[in-house]
């Protein structure tokens, strides 16, 4: 076996026992963000999305795939860090699956868990029920963090984001418009 056929075997080994702990990693993962969250407040009806295990399973195949063809070094990398990337993704979407809710620290949405004291702002409550304003989605809900990101949180209805809009604002109320 000539030495690049062992760095190439290495490389695929390091890069599998990644995928593996990353997958591994679930269950900590989810354990540690609903201790930081504390009680459920309100649960939140986002559909359960089992997205994540398609991407864990695409990840695996492409993991899978790189050894079968001769590549060239560049793009082995890449794809191989490209599947650990999408491990990632997966297992963040993972930790939060079915647990959407607002809580008494956290918000969780999908990928998203942000702490009440990282939002910067809720910015559609300012200007949303203005007459002058229009094509305003009220089934969705912009939230900006203070590190100067955006997410958007999407409801299954109106009735619920209102809801929702009133429990984050009893909980923080400094959020208020």
């Amino acid at each position: 076996m000539t030495t690049e056929a062992i760095i190439y075997l290495a490389m695929l080994g390091v890069a599998l026992a990644t995928y593996a702990g990353i997958l591994l990693s679930i269950p900590a993962r989810r354990k540690r963000v609903l201790a930081a969250a504390g009680a459920c407040v309100m649960p939140l009806r986002v559909a359960s999305s089992k997205k994540w295990v398609a991407i864990a399973v695409v990840a695996a195949l492409v993991l899978l795939v790189v050894p079968l063809r001769n590549f060239g070094w560049l793009v082995n990398v890449v794809l191989l860090a490209t599947s650990l990337l999408a491990a990632e993704i997966a297992a963040r979407e993972a930790a939060g699956c079915g647990k959407a809710g607002i809580y008494q620290h956290l918000l969780i949405s999908g990928t998203s868990a942000i702490r009440y004291c990282d939002i910067a702002a809720l910015p559609t409550l300012a200007y949303e029920d203005d007459p002058d304003t229009t094509q305003v989605d009220k089934s969705a809900l912009r939230v900006l963090t203070e590190d100067g990101g955006e997410q958007l949180i999407l409801f299954s209805s109106e009735e619920e984001r209102a809801a929702a809009v009133a429990a984050l604002l009893e909980l923080e109320p400094r959020l208020k418009p």
